[in-house]
C-alpha cells in the first residue's frame, strides 16, 4: 500500500479521528461556578420552541446574481438604513445594492412601519467590491438609536446566520450594531457556483471572519466591537480572538468546547466511513438535533429549514472535530481580551465539563462564565434565549465599552 494512495489516507485519518474523540475535560461541575462576577451569572432561562413557519430572515442564492461571490458592503450603504416591517421570507428583506462608486442604498418593502421598535433587517447583496471581499452577511440597525457598540455572530455547525435574527434583532434595540456571517460550507455557500465554497473549510472560514471584522472596524471606527459565536461558531470566535486580539474588543463564547457525549459511538462511524467513502455526505445532522434540543417545534424548524445543512462527509467531520480540539490551545493565547463564556446546564450535545475547561484555561483574567439553568445547547440561535440572557449580555458589554486600542486596527 502506497503512502500516497487514497486507502492509506482513509486508514490514517481513521486513527487520527480516534486519537482525537476528545481532550480530558476536568473535575464534574460545581452547582455553583467559582470566579463569576456577579451572583446572576448563574440562573433560569426558559425558551419557547419556535414554530416551523417562524419568521427567519436569510441570505439566499436566488436574491444574487452571483451565489459564489463573499457578500460585500460599505460604510455609507450601512449608514442609510430605513425601519421596515417584520421579514417573513427574504423576498421581502431590505435589500442592498452595491455601487463601488456611489454605494447607493436602494432599500425594498412593501409597506413602510410606523413602529419606532421595528429594526431593519439588511441582506446584502453578494458580489465583489474595491474596499473588501466578506463572506454572506446580514446586519440588523435600529435607526431610531446611535449604536454604543458592534457585535458580530459566527454560527453553529450545519446552520446559517438567519438563525440569528432574534437576537439581532432584541440587540439592536438596546443600541447595537449586529452583523452575523456564513461560515464556509454553510448557509448561502451551499448553492455557491464555486464548489471548494460548498465545503467545510476552516482556514477560509477565519481569514473571512477577520477580513469582516476589519471592514466592521472601518464602517464603526469608533466603537467597539465584540466577537459572538455559538457551538462551533465559538470555537471560531475563540480562535479568531487569540490570533487577532486587536480586531476583538470582547469575546462571547457560547458552548464552544469539542467534548460531546456519546462521542465514542459518533468516532466509530465516522471512522468506517473515512475507510469506506470519506468524501460521501452522509446525515448527521439529524442526530445533531436531537441531542440538541427536547423541543419538538425547534426541531420541525431545524430540520426544515432549507439554509441548514444536515449531511456532511466523514472528512470534513475530522476536520471540525480537529479544530474545536485545538481550542484548548486556542484560549491559552487569549491574554488581555475580555471573555464571557456561556453554558447551558441542560445541554446534551456539549459536555458542560468541556467548556468549563475551557474556561479555566483562558490567561486573560477579565472573564466570567454564565451557566444557565434551563438552556439546551442553542442559546444565542434561533430564538432560544429569553430576557435575563439578553440583560445579561447588555450588562457585560456595557462594562467593556471602552474602545481598545483606538485607530491601531492594521490593514491586511
Amino acid at each position: 500500500m502506497s503512502f500516497r494512495s487514497p486507502e492509506f489516507a482513509g486508514l490514517y485519518s481513521a486513527m487520527v479521528i480516534m486519537a482525537l474523540s476528545s481532550a480530558p475535560v476536568g473535575a464534574a461541575e460545581p452547582d455553583t461556578v467559582s470566579g463569576t462576577k456577579s451572583p446572576e451569572s448563574a440562573y433560569s432561562a426558559t425558551s419557547k420552541p419556535k414554530s416551523s413557519d417562524s419568521s427567519i430572515s436569510r441570505a439566499p442564492s436566488e436574491n444574487v446574481k452571483d451565489s459564489a461571490s463573499p457578500a460585500t458592503t460599505s460604510p455609507s450603504t450601512l449608514s442609510g438604513v430605513t425601519s421596515k416591517t417584520d421579514v417573513k421570507s427574504s423576498e421581502e428583506n431590505a435589500k442592498f445594492s452595491v455601487n463601488n462608486k456611489s454605494a447607493k442604498t436602494e432599500a425594498k418593502s412593501d409597506t413602510k412601519s410606523d413602529d419606532p421598535k421595528k429594526v431593519s433587517t439588511a441582506t446584502i447583496k453578494r458580489g465583489k467590491s474595491k474596499l473588501l471581499d466578506t463572506p454572506p452577511c446580514l446586519n440588523w440597525l435600529d435607526p431610531d438609536v446611535d449604536p454604543k457598540a458592534v457585535i458580530m455572530c459566527v454560527h453553529g455547525l450545519g446552520l446559517h446566520n438567519g438563525t440569528y435574527k432574534d437576537f439581532g434583532e432584541r440587540m439592536a434595540r438596546l443600541g447595537y450594531a449586529v452583523y452575523a456571517v456564513d461560515v464556509r460550507g454553510f448557509g448561502s455557500y451551499m448553492a455557491s457556483k464555486d464548489r471548494s465554497r460548498q465545503k467545510m473549510n476552516f482556514e477560509s472560514c477565519l481569514d473571512d471572519v477577520s477580513k469582516t471584522l476589519h471592514f466592521i472596524h472601518k464602517v464603526h471606527p469608533t466603537l467597539p466591537v465584540f466577537l459572538l459565536g455559538e457551538s462551533m461558531g465559538g470555537g471560531i470566535a475563540l480562535r479568531v480572538t487569540s490570533e487577532h486580539p486587536e480586531l476583538v474588543d470582547g469575546l462571547i463564547s457560547s458552548v464552544p468546547a469539542g467534548d460531546r457525549f456519546h462521542q465514542g459511538k459518533t468516532n466509530l462511524l465516522v471512522a468506517f466511513k473515512l475507510l469506506t467513502s470519506p468524501n460521501k455526505e452522509f446525515d448527521v445532522g439529524t442526530g445533531v438535533i436531537n441531542q440538541a434540543t427536547e423541543k419538538s417545534g425547534l426541531k420541525e424548524m431545524w430540520s426544515q429549514d432549507k439554509f441548514a445543512r444536515l449531511n456532511l462527509s466523514a472528512r470534513e467531520l475530522c476536520q471540525f472535530q480537529s479544530f474545536m480540539n485545538d481550542n484548548h490551545k486556542s484560549v491559552k493565547l487569549i491574554k488581555k481580551t475580555p471573555v464571557l463564556m456561556v453554558q447551558g446546564r441542560q445541554d446534551k450535545l456539549v459536555n458542560p465539563k468541556g467548556t468549563r475547561q475551557l474556561y479555566d484555561n483562558i490567561v486573560c483574567k477579565d472573564k466570567e462564565m454564565m451557566m444557565v439553568d434551563n438552556a439546551e445547547h442553542l442559546i444565542f440561535e434561533e430564538g432560544q434565549f429569553d430576557e435575563k440572557v439578553i440583560q445579561k449580555v447588555d450588562k457585560w458589554v456595557s462594562a467593556h465599552l471602552t474602545k481598545q486600542d483606538s485607530g491601531q486596527i492594521s490593514s491586511k
